[in-house]
């Protein structure tokens, strides 16, 4: 075949190895080819692939192809401006230089990174319609390469096929970014309509962050008002466990600034930054490059109802830090990180709203429980203890968590309806006689009353309590009371506080008797169990006290004597 027939049928080849490269829409592998098929076809021995970005004007080393000590620079940033890079894109012309060490334009820092000795250098840039993408640069070939036309036609028709290839493909990348971004948020709001884990939602989000905005890792710190201190409450990435719960004063370091001033802050350099806290690095190990922090504003809640509208207000603040790659911040990752830090806010603040409202909730319980004990000082206690052996027994039957809070609740309400009960009743020491009994008999229906008058009944967490203040002393015989329901008839949780109830009922010191042993307690129940109580409930509390789960009235006082205390009273 004659020599110019040849030449054609390379050419030929080319182009098409060039175009099932263009076929690729994966970015990082069409740049990998193209770089490849330019080292083949020039015999260069290695060559370096920069992408142009125009938010920051820098070239990004992309592709590296060389010695081993070369894939360090893939990551590095150098100014779109530095070097024979920053010449060829300038002039948007390709440069050839017969000695690259020796040419004033040839950045020897980036030179003596690669760890490569350098001859020659053809350097071609990568445009489209005007526009830099980005610069290929080809070394060690051979003078005669750069000499001949047909190559550099060749080199230049590569080039300006792909080119337009490697555009889409960044578009279609950072599309694909994009659309993860905007994913991510709206699984966290989805994730925020169905659960108030706040720490679960918390360290998916930060998550989200390090690996969408491509950093080392994230932080959230919430301020303390009462120390006046910012407290880290929760990090991501590397030495986590070295970093979570430090403080540090309020105004102090980068962190600080922004949650006084409520202003996002980004500071590519920390150490050129007097803001920037360095003790922190000190005590942790992390080593903090850069950063970019945003205030945590809590928004403005409407209640409803009588509470109203809780204003908004700055509760902390959230960290980025380190982007990988030597990269810096731009603004859509500012846009994104505030994006993520006002959904962390919001769920701290409803969080801590369900928080509050919970705890409120218990404590009101507590209290009603506390004066229906207070009625009978011998039988204080009562209602947390058999609170606590239910869910024991609920634990054990393998109840769910929301069923268990039922138990919980519903348990602790049990003897509600005793606030009904004249004192003399409740504290004769003799013998109740009749008609004292018939109306003590009545106090499961008093606490049912009591939970409907109080509109009670309507609340969701308390929709089974009224069927443990109505069958605690229901019987499986029908023998008990207020209704002598039977078998099937009384509920699992009735069941369940029955058994507890009984067990604290014997194992207790009343006014007329003393508390009986642990023993005769369990034996009781036994003889009982499949008759009067339920038999999996009664081998449930078995379970329980075998563990250690379930302690008696005067196994909770000797603990508490046992227990040593601080000067203010605490343990």
């Amino acid at each position: 075949m004659p020599e110019q027939q040849k030449r054609m049928a390379s050419i030929i080849d080319v182009i098409q190895r060039a175009n099932q490269i263009a076929a690729s829409t994966e970015l990082d592998a069409l740049l990998d080819q193209l770089l490849d098929l330019l080292i083949e076809i020039t015999g260069a021995e290695a060559g370096t692939l920069y992408l142009y970005e125009e938010a920051s004007h820098e070239l990004v080393f992309t592709v590296v192809k060389g010695n081993e000590a070369s894939q360090k620079l893939i990551g590095m940033r150098i100014n779109a401006d530095r070097g024979v890079a920053g010449l060829t894109l300038r002039q948007g012309q390709p440069l050839f230089i017969a000695n690259v060490v020796d040419d004033p334009h040839w950045d020897r820092v980036v030179g003596e990174l690669a760890g490569m000795e350098l001859r020659t250098m053809y350097c071609v840039p990568l445009m489209l319609r005007g526009v830099a993408v980005g610069v290929v640069q080809l070394f060690n070939l051979s003078n005669d390469t750069c000499d001949d036309p047909d190559e550099i036609a060749l080199i230049d028709l590569i080039c300006n096929r792909l080119v337009t290839e490697v555009e889409k493909a960044r578009l279609l990348t950072e599309a694909r970014q994009r659309e993860r971004r905007q994913h991510a948020l709206i699984e966290i709001i989805s994730r925020l309509t169905t659960t108030l884990n706040r720490d679960d939602l918390l360290n998916r989000i930060m998550e989200y962050a390090r690996e969408l905005l491509n950093i080392e890792a994230a932080s959230i710190w919430l301020y303390d008002e009462i120390q006046n201190e910012l407290v880290l409450y929760l990090a991501t990435g590397d030495r986590r466990s070295e970093v979570e719960a430090k403080r540090i004063p309020a105004g102090q370091g980068i962190i600080g600034h922004v949650v006084a001033t409520g202003e996002t802050v980004v500071v590519n350099d920390v150490h050129h930054d007097q803001r920037f806290y360095r003790q922190f690095d000190t005590e942790s190990g992390f080593v903090t490059r850069s950063i970019l922090c945003v205030p945590l504003r809590a928004p403005k809640i409407d209640v409803g109802g009588q509470l109203g509208i809780l204003e908004g207000r700055i509760i902390g603040g959230a960290q980025a830090l380190n982007p990988r790659q030597g990269r810096t911040f731009n603004a859509e990752d500012i846009s994104l990180f505030e994006s993520l830090a006002g959904q962390a806010a919001t769920i701290i603040r409803l969080a801590q709203l369900y928080t509050d409202v919970e705890t409120l909730s218990t404590r009101i319980i507590d209290a009603i429980t506390g004066a229906i004990d207070l009625k009978d000082p011998y039988t204080r206690g009562h209602s947390q203890r058999v609170s606590d052996f239910s869910v024991s027994i609920a634990q054990e039957l393998g109840l769910d968590h929301a069923m268990i809070y039922r138990v919980r609740i519903a348990s602790k309400l049990h003897d509600v309806g005793k606030i009904r009960i004249p004192d003399r009743i409740l504290k004769k020491r003799g013998t109740l006689t009749e008609a004292e009994f018939r109306q003590m008999r009545q106090h499961p229906l008093y606490g049912v009353e009591f939970l409907k008058d109080n509109g009670l009944l309507e609340l969701e967490l308390l929709r089974d309590a009224w069927q443990a203040l109505a069958q605690h002393h229901e019987r499986l015989d029908g023998g008990g009371y207020p209704y002598g329901l039977k078998d099937d008839q009384i509920s699992l949780i009735g069941r369940i506080v029955a058994v507890a109830d009984v067990f604290d009922a014997i194992t207790s010191h009343r006014t007329y008797r003393p508390a009986r042993s642990v023993e005769e307690a369990l034996a009781i129940l036994q003889r009982i169990a499949g008759r009067e109580l339920d038999e999996e409930c009664v081998a449930a509390l078995l379970r329980a006290r075998s563990q250690g789960a379930i302690l008696t009235q005067d196994e909770r006082t000797m603990m508490a004597r046992l227990t040593p205390t601080s000067p203010d009273g605490n343990p």
